[in-house]
């Protein structure tokens, strides 16, 4: 009896996943069929809706880059520190303003003349 039950489950599964597998095999047909007929119209459509689309990209590019600052120049960060060790600055003034690490720092007041 129960060799018997087990081969009835057996045979409900197998049905069931050949309806399942038929199914999907017309839905995958439907779809390459629709998706066939977008390529079409697609091509057949004559737009340039990739060159439009890029023209707005790069107007948007130009825009972000307008609005982006330019870095500092390097000289002046060295300038402004050359300044500020004559004035008095340590070495922590000199990396907080200048962007300097503290070597670069160190070097700075180390070349920098004496006061007058």
């Amino acid at each position: 009896m129960r060799l018997e039950f087990g081969v009835i489950a057996l045979l409900v599964l197998a049905v069931g996943q050949t309806i399942l597998l038929l199914r999907l095999w017309r839905q995958s047909g439907r779809l390459q069929r629709r998706v066939d007929a977008l390529w079409q119209n697609a091509a057949g459509a004559g737009t340039d809706v990739p060159t439009s689309m890029l023209v707005t990209a790069l107007g948007r590019l130009e825009r972000q880059l307008g609005q982006v600052e330019r870095p500092a120049q390097p000289g002046r960060s060295w300038d402004l520190a050359k300044r500020l060790a004559r004035e008095g600055a340590d070495i922590e003034q000199l990396v907080a303003c200048c962007g300097l690490s503290r070597d670069e720092a160190k070097l700075i007041l180390a070349m920098r003349a004496p006061a007058a």
